[in-house]
């Protein structure tokens, strides 16, 4: 119930649209009821012209109308009501009509908000969460989850309002026949809400297992769609369809499981609708025989108890659907509710301009259980480029991914300036960071929108400068549109040099004080790397640059060396300073130097 409230509170921002709607519902439940008791008339004056009885507890206008109708003739009471047929139905389905429209606009709006609010939050979470959840998951929550969602407030809270209106109006009708006879329907409601009850947790345990089905199978089309150059080289497809064929036939099994429960609800209410109709049919039927009760009351007592008991039907599917609601809310609200690592302090403040030093202060780390960085000491002089060099796995990228605070250290302090960057705002710690790694992330956008991503207020001269400064300007002006040119998801219809040099091109717009490069020359062909290498000598030109490299040739650009091996520093010095007295650098020199040769050989 607890989740279903706060479901609710989504409801709040647009209660003005939901009142509307609930407004015509009332309407349209109290046209439905006119039309309903328009039965005892019709039977009694009409066919049998019969005098209607004016019970005591009438209001004076019911009464009236009452005694007009008694008093009428009969054809002229058959024109009157010929009239009323078309105008009533007009009036109806004009509300039924108003009711759907801002029902269902008040659905789009919450789940508007909701799927808002769930991005809005994984844009918030730090880089460990969206390292352990896939991708596939994450994507369903915020869409097959929330059109759940959406399917409930639509289909779920209309029907409980207007079912309800329903069931006022017709009990109201049945009570004012025969109050003794009506009250049986609190005989019949629990029997119909006993299975109802019985089947909603099953339902909702389905809804979650079908629910996670369907992430796995979007993790499997999303894995399949973007790796499909890997599949298609190694003649993965029979693996990767068999894999896909199990998802689909899980996720197909279970939503087959759920639809049938759900479909079995209706006819059990059916049955036990039937068995009360009946009954009062042969109650009813006797009184009429024995003249306690006219045809048309009888008519109008058994068409409002039928009545009644057919919004209780449709709140029994309600039911089911709720259930899936449910479950898919809670899994949306786990997300809402899940607390990021880093977290900026309430009372942070903003970080001046850089200008003096970094220091990494007594810094260790741990992924879980594994250690990553040790007690790790590093100063970082303003304007000074320092190069992180070592075996894979060893922290490099750890260490330079605690500066902007996609992680906090598990012990010791990052400090800028002597501030700890836990107690400044992440804007204004991370306006003064550019990163340029190895993988490349582009938009599916322009070359200009691409560019511009830490600057979007950036004119065109702007962006042309800095493509100009990071070697990007002469591909970009042969691509068919230039600058305006989509470059595909991943930036997929560009190379992988001119992917990187829009990358520099980017962190030149931002115009940072601190740079990183993580292994941003790496995996290049000779040409891209000395077009690249030439940009990246002019980006880190007055900028404090902290740069990871396996290439000689970029390591050198660095005033100082840093060897980081298993977490820790193990040794820095210049170039010359480690070949001398360092036997892990000079065995890493010596690997360039064979793999420059052997590439130089290649080529030739």
């Amino acid at each position: 119930m607890s989740t279903y409230l706060r479901l609710l509170k989504f409801l709040r921002p647009h209660l003005r649209v939901f009142a509307i709607a609930v407004v015509c519902m009332a309407f349209s439940a109290v046209l439905g009821g006119v039309q309903l008791g328009a039965l005892m008339p019709l039977c009694d004056k009409i066919f049998s012209n019969r005098v209607m009885p004016i019970p005591a507890w009438l209001p004076g206008w019911l009464t009236g109308i009452i005694g007009w109708v008694n008093a009428v003739q009969p054809m002229q009471f058959v024109t009157a009501i010929t009239i009323a047929i078309p105008i009533m139905f007009f009036l109806k389905g004009l509300f039924e009509f108003w009711q759907t429209y801002y029902m269902n606009e008040t659905a789009q709006r919450v789940i508007r908000d909701l799927r808002q609010a769930l991005f809005d939050r994984y844009l918030a979470l730090s880089v460990d969460y969206h390292a352990k959840a896939t991708t596939g998951t994450l994507t369903s929550r915020i869409l097959y989850d929330a059109g759940i969602v959406q399917n409930s407030i639509t289909e779920g809270v209309s029907d409980l309002v207007f079912q309800t209106f329903q069931i006022i109006v017709c009990l109201g009708w049945a009570l004012s026949i025969d109050w003794k006879m009506a009250l049986a329907i609190f005989i019949v409601a629990p029997i119909i809400a006993w299975p109802i009850a019985s089947v909603g947790k099953m339902l909702k345990k389905l809804s979650q297992q079908s629910q996670v089905a369907m992430a796995h199978l979007n993790t499997t089309i999303y894995e399949a769609l973007t790796g499909i150059r890997v599949i298609q080289a190694f003649l993965a497809e029979p693996a990767v369809r068999a894999k896909f064929k199990a998802a689909n036939e899980r996720s197909y099994r279970l939503m087959g499981k759920l639809q049938k429960r759900i479909n079995a609800l209706a006819p059990v209410t059916e049955l036990v609708g039937a068995c009360a109709g009946a009954a009062f049919f042969y109650i009813g039927s006797r009184r009429v025989l024995l003249g306690g009760m006219t045809p048309g009351t009888l008519i109008l007592f058994l068409a409002a108890m039928l009545s009644v008991i057919r919004p209780f039907k449709r709140l029994a599917r309600l039911h089911g659907i709720n259930q899936q609601a449910l479950a898919s809310a809670e899994r949306i609200f786990e997300v809402l509710d899940t607390p990021s690592t880093v977290v900026e302090h309430p009372q942070a403040r903003h970080l001046a301009p850089f200008q003096n030093e970094i220091v990494f202060e007594h810094v260790s780390f741990h992924y879980d259980t594994k250690p990553a960085l040790r007690d790790v000491l590093l100063n970082v002089s303003f304007a000074e480029s320092v190069a992180l060099v070592g075996p894979s796995g060893g922290g490099k990228t750890t260490l330079v991914n605690l500066l902007p605070r996609f992680f906090d250290p598990s012990a010791g302090r990052v400090k800028i300036d002597g501030v700890d960057i836990r107690n400044v705002t992440l804007s204004s710690l991370r306006a003064q960071i550019a990163l340029v790694t190895q993988e490349t992330f582009l938009f599916n956008d322009s070359v200009r929108a691409n560019i511009a991503l830490g600057k979007p207020n950036a004119d065109l001269t702007e962006i042309v400068e800095a493509a100009k400064l990071a070697n990007a300007h002469d591909f970009i002006s042969r691509l068919r549109h230039g600058y305006d040119t989509i470059i595909g998801e991943r930036g997929g219809q560009l190379s992988g040099g001119e992917r990187q040099r829009l990358a520099i091109a980017r962190a030149f717009l931002k115009n940072p004080s601190i740079l990183i490069l993580d292994e941003a020359t790496s995996q290049l062909d000779a040409e891209s790397e000395h077009l690249i290498s030439d940009a990246v000598a002019r980006l880190t030109k007055g900028r404090t640059v902290l740069l990871i490299a396996h290439r000689l040739s970029t390591v050198r650009l660095a005033h100082r060396i840093v060897m980081v091996q298993e977490g820790r520093i193990v040794d820095s010095g210049s170039h010359d300073e480690l070949l001398q007295k360092n036997q892990l650098y000079r065995r890493f020199c010596e690997l360039q130097l064979i793999k420059a040769g052997d590439e130089r050989q290649a080529s030739s």
